[in-house]
């Protein structure tokens, strides 16, 4: 298990507001795509839109929809799809919130980074003999159809680039979405995820970026990615719609004088 700094968004709206202590829900499922969020997910969602407080929902998928282990970019989402999927959740949501609630849509990431920081350098499977980079480490999940991301972790530049280019335009879809849909019990905003922020500010403290990234897969963010992201995105919200994180509670310390601490921060 990684060790090191922790940091969510759970934790600095807890830190805001202890009465936020524990109204947390994760609703993904490792590999998940726009597809199963109506479906599944949302139905999974344990708040009732009468007697709960507002919610702040997140949508974001990250690489999903045009992540696959097919070597095929034809299967991915298309923006159709993702314009349907994403209003058929909306929809759903709107039926599930309390009045007041706010939905923030992620866009996808450009999961080039992982190619361009890790291709020559030597992955763990081969650190006896120095002989298996994470170029080979991608090609041979890709041989097996087994890798997370067969668009990313690929050794052909063009499809990393088609791929590139399919999550950019899914990005604009979303962005779309938040910027002409209306709804009854939330309102609906857009932000593109952090990656470039979480990177520069990396770099700047003398880093380099692969170490960004989880090294048995070479494909997932690392810890300290994760907290840099919450981050980063933090400090958008309260940039730009402050109000989707409501008010600092000024009894903190008196909650935490009469609660103790009962864990889950």
């Amino acid at each position: 298990m990684e060790r090191g700094h922790g940091d969510s968004i759970y934790l600095k709206l807890w830190e805001r507001n202890h009465c936020n202590h524990r109204d947390y829900q994760n609703l993904a499922k490792n590999g998940a795509q726009s597809f199963e969020a109506n479906s599944k997910l949302i139905r999974s969602m344990a708040r009732d839109p009468k007697l709960d407080q507002p919610a702040l929902v997140f949508y974001s998928f990250i690489g999903n929809d045009v992540c696959q282990a097919v070597p095929n970019l034809n299967n991915i989402t298309t923006p159709e799809q993702m314009h349907k999927n994403v209003l058929e959740t909306l929809n759903g949501l709107d039926k599930h919130l309390p009045n007041g609630s706010h939905v923030i849509l992620i866009g996808l990431v450009d999961g080039r980074i992982l190619y361009d920081s890790l291709h020559n350098r030597i992955h763990p499977i081969g650190r006896l003999r120095h002989e298996v980079t994470y170029e080979h480490f991608y090609d041979l999940l890709n041989c097996l159809q087994v890798s997370p991301c067969f668009g990313y972790m690929n050794s052909n530049e063009t499809i990393r680039n088609k791929t590139s280019e399919r999550a950019a335009q899914l990005s604009a879809v979303l962005k779309h979405v938040a910027e002409t849909s209306k709804y009854e019990n939330f309102d609906v905003f857009y932000f593109d995820f952090p990656l470039e922020e979480v990177i520069k500010e990396w770099k700047a403290k003398g880093h380099p970026v692969y170490e960004l990234i989880e090294p048995v897969d070479g494909f997932h963010p690392n810890l300290k990615a994760e907290a840099l992201a919450a981050d980063a995105l933090w400090r958008i919200l309260e940039s730009k719609v402050p109000h989707v994180l409501g008010k600092v509670n000024p009894y903190k310390d008196i909650i935490r004088l009469l609660f103790g601490d009962q864990g889950g921060y």
